[in-house]
């Protein structure tokens, strides 16, 4: 799965720069989000050195940021932004008790999240939100749920075809995560990387 996220990750960029006009290249890659989101989740809950996972994505969105803009023509936050975003309120909402707490800290960030432009915005966050508290099939309808409403108030119809991400999810990844292993450094690298790359061929054609 995680060689599918990087995959339909590339295949979106590739096509959102080059083939704009064709939505095939942006339906297979509304699967790449999904699973990062997931990832992260994962990450939050196996973790030992959260401060440092938290600085590796801090790092990571610093450096893809000059890429992000070049390479898709944009001004606004790349999507680790809402990645490190979403974790720190994975790790702030742990440590608090009240569910009312819990609730604004949530809503704050996503406020937070959407009025700093963040790649994808609250819908991130809420999606992290699905699958730290749901299971099984929930996450499915939860999932469908928050795509109904991104539709809604964004007009991105293309985003529903994300749910088949959260439906592999639920049918083939156990609270393990998932069999498939890619190397740290280019799981790590992979989203600078290829951004860097289509930067490049972009000014240059």
């Amino acid at each position: 799965m995680y060689w599918l996220a990087m995959l339909t990750m590339l295949i979106d960029h590739v096509g959102l720069v080059f083939f704009p006009t064709d939505p095939a290249w942006r339906i297979a890659g509304r699967l790449a989000f999904p699973i990062y989101m997931y990832a992260l989740y994962l990450g939050y809950t196996r973790t030992r050195n959260m401060r440092g996972y938290m600085l590796r994505l801090l790092g990571l969105a610093l450096v893809s940021q000059l890429p992000y803009m070049l390479a898709l023509d944009v001004h606004r936050l790349n999507v680790i932004w809402t990645l490190l975003t979403s974790l720190l309120a994975l790790a702030a909402a742990s440590r608090m008790k009240r569910v009312a707490a819990i609730t604004g800290l949530y809503v704050l960030t996503a406020l937070m999240m959407e009025l700093s432009q963040m790649d994808y915005g609250a819908y991130g966050l809420l999606l992290v939100l699905i699958y730290r508290y749901t299971r099984s099939y929930m996450i499915i309808a939860a999932h469908f749920a928050l795509n109904v409403v991104y539709d809604l108030a964004h007009h991105a119809n293309l985003q529903h075809f994300s749910l088949l991400s959260s439906i592999l999810i639920v049918c083939f990844a156990g609270e393990s995560g998932f069999n498939s292993r890619v190397p740290r450094w280019l799981w790590r690298s992979f989203y600078p990387v290829h951004l860097a790359v289509i930067a490049v061929i972009r000014i240059w054609l």
